[in-house]
């Protein structure tokens, strides 16, 4: 298996629904539980998504799926009162809306191959390659990658800059399903599969700004590394929200060292008085230094013009193809 391969992905609505179908009569499960058996509880949020987008209530009995601490949650077959009537029918006792003797009833033996513990396995290996060496080839573009969404229809942009001018130079557009739904730490395989045919057009020389972490993440990481490993090329994450470590001092210049386990792993970079950091680190193939030297470069406004710019024009392809 190519650890890069797209076409080798779980259909993880499909194996949420298979899981959920497991539940038998007079047993609940929760959100959680569900997300453990795909492989990860990080994944709950999307189970409760699932439940909510379920059009096959009688071989996927989402009523079944209830909240960690036995309350009823919602339900899109016709609301929390629909939903205790049916579990009520299958011999579950409610009072309120909360279900009693809630341990008893509680289901989770689930039969599963787990697939998001083997993303996360292909996480880690990718993870191996990871350099954070210094560039030693020439810089010739910086170029900007960002993806906007209409529900899970993606519209991805690529802008690319002269290094020494700071000038645009050319921006493609791509669209198409995003097939992986958003999982928080697997955001990489969400993007990656709709971002490949535009990295095709990244010439050589160039580094990629992507509007995500790199080694600024709690797992050393984030979606900018995993997608600098992937495709070959050196990567620089800026992103809106700090997801971990402790900001410092913020220097005259307006960079505040990000250290996390006692290492400097990012920078917070300020541009104008009151204004809001981005977060930059390195995301692969150049080291932590440059990626703020680079970065510092086109910081004119908060966002530095590469990712500021394929932002908008991937929210301009969304809007554009949502008014035809």
């Amino acid at each position: 298996m190519r650890l890069e391969s797209v076409e080798d992905l779980p259909d993880l609505w499909k194996e949420t629904y298979d899981l959920v179908a497991q539940v038998p009569e007079g047993k609940v499960t929760t959100y959680g539980e569900v997300a453990k058996a795909l492989g990860d509880v990080v994944a709950s949020r999307f189970v409760g998504l699932a439940m909510s987008r379920n059009d096959d209530i009688v071989r996927v009995p989402c009523r079944r799926v209830v909240q960690s601490d036995g309350m009823i949650g919602g339900y899109t077959g016709g609301g929390p009162e629909k939903k205790i009537t049916l579990l009520r029918h299958e011999g579950i006792r409610i009072r309120g809306t909360r279900i009693l003797d809630f341990d008893k009833v509680l289901f989770t033996d689930f039969i599963s191959n787990r697939p998001l513990r083997d993303l996360k396995a292909r996480q880690l290996a990718l993870r191996k390659r990871l350099s954070l060496g210094m560039l030693a080839t020439d810089i010739r573009q910086v170029a900007g990658i960002d993806v906007a969404y209409e529900d899970d229809h993606a519209f991805a942009s690529l802008v690319l800059f002269d290094y020494s001018s700071g000038e645009e130079v050319g921006r493609f557009t791509s669209e198409g399903d995003a097939k992986f739904p958003y999982v928080p730490t697997y955001l990489a395989f969400r993007e990656i599969p709709v971002i490949r045919s535009l990295m095709r057009r990244v010439p050589g020389g160039t580094i990629v700004m992507f509007d995500g972490n790199g080694i600024l993440h709690p797992e050393g990481f984030g979606v900018t590394s995993q997608i600098g490993v992937v495709f070959g090329v050196p990567t620089i994450g800026v992103a809106k929200k700090l997801l971990c470590g402790e900001v410092g001092k913020v220097s005259s210049d307006g960079v505040a060292n990000v250290r996390l386990k006692g290492k400097t792993v990012g920078h917070a970079v300020f541009r104008g008085l009151g204004a809001k950091p981005v977060y930059v680190s390195a995301g692969h193939g150049l080291s932590p230094s440059q990626a703020l030297e680079v970065t510092l470069k086109f910081a004119k406004r908060r966002v530095p013009e590469p990712t500021r710019v394929a932002h908008l024009a991937a929210e301009d392809a969304r809007r554009r193809a949502k008014s035809k």
